[in-house]
């Protein structure tokens, strides 16, 4: 049988049916994971830093712009 081997899971306590993919794996496979894992880490930074940057922007209220017209009251003698 291919997987016979089961690791189990510490903090459930359940053994799992498969082995893991990346111990016997190609070096080719497992950079490109870690790749992967970079790229996924870089993009939830991103996106975080613009929710933030968003409601940053959301919270800013600009102040009504207001044109002031000065009368000039001319006074005969």
């Amino acid at each position: 049988m291919l997987f016979t081997a089961a690791s189990t899971d510490a903090a459930a306590g359940q053994g799992h049916p498969y082995a893991d993919p990346l111990v016997n794996a190609p070096t080719t496979f497992q950079q490109r994971v870690a790749q992967m894992t970079s790229l996924e880490a870089e993009t939830r930074r991103f996106e975080r830093n613009m929710a933030i940057a968003a409601a940053a922007a959301s919270r800013i209220k600009r102040k009504p712009q207001t044109t002031t017209t000065t009368a000039t009251t001319t006074a005969s003698i």
